[in-house]
């Protein structure tokens, strides 16, 4: 059985101007009748179709999707198990929001007050819940998943000192590479600041340091325009992020 364009448009929901693009780029070729031209699909095309509205619903860029479809069944499995968990970190930071905002409206309507220790504690888990959300699956790749938990959970467990000292830390980091940045000079006492103060900050939340993993973080960085707006935004200078992927190039040994 094959169908029209207009006849696959009426049993799926997809408009025949997507049908067409999706022939156009080759996610979802369509034949032509012989006869007369007009594009046509094979009854796999249906299930081919229900795959990619699939993809599409949990996020997966067409391109994206048209490799997955070219891959075997494994490989979508896992892309899919990926997105679940990119989902369900996306669903719990909002479920930790949601409570926290609940307890503030609840304070603020003369309902039980917030301790410092309840706000500080969600505080931290709106944090581990965003880095899981920004940079999990790429951290998770290069260093392994038990790795990434063992991060987060040495993070979550900070005391507020230690919280407040680490983004001491990361402030006195940023002072430092903003001098470097601005003079150039990776042997000065300043670039030496600048890896002793991120090497510190690493330590906050990694449970083994080498220099190994400190410069494979640098190729991520250089990698990751993600990584490098961050440093270049707080520093306040476009390169911030190029100087300090070659400081600790230069330092971590």
């Amino acid at each position: 059985m094959t169908y029209s364009v207009q006849a696959l448009s009426q049993l799926t929901g997809v408009s025949p101007r997507t049908l067409r693009y999706y022939d156009q780029i080759g996610l979802l070729p369509a034949q032509r009748n012989p006869t007369n031209g007009y594009r046509e699909y094979p009854e796999t095309a249906v299930d081919q179709l229900q795959m990619i509205r699939y993809f599409q619903t949990f996020g997966f860029q067409l391109t994206a999707i048209q490799d997955l479809l070219a891959q075997p069944k494994a490989a979508q499995t896992a892309a899919l198990a990926d997105q679940r968990q990119r989902l369900a970190a996306e669903r719990d930071h909002l479920t930790t929001l949601l409570n926290t905002l609940d307890r503030t409206l609840a304070a603020r309507n003369g309902g039980p007050q917030m301790t410092n220790a309840e706000k500080f504690s969600a505080f931290k888990q709106a944090q581990l819940d965003q880095n899981d959300r920004q940079f999990g699956p790429e951290v998770r790749q290069r260093y392994g998943a038990e790795s990434f938990a063992a991060s987060q959970q040495k993070f979550a467990n900070l005391s507020e000192a230690d919280y407040q000292q680490m983004q001491a830390t990361e402030q006195a980091l940023f002072q430092a590479l903003r001098t470097v940045t601005r003079s150039g000079d990776l042997a000065s006492e300043a670039a030496q600041q600048v890896f002793t103060r991120h090497r510190q900050w690493l330590c906050f939340t990694w449970n083994n340091y080498t220099a190994e993993a400190h410069r494979g973080l640098a190729q991520m960085y250089a990698a990751d325009s993600r990584f490098a707006d961050y440093y270049n935004d707080h520093v306040g200078l476009p390169d911030a992020a190029q100087t300090l992927v070659a400081v600790i190039t230069r330092y971590a040994k």
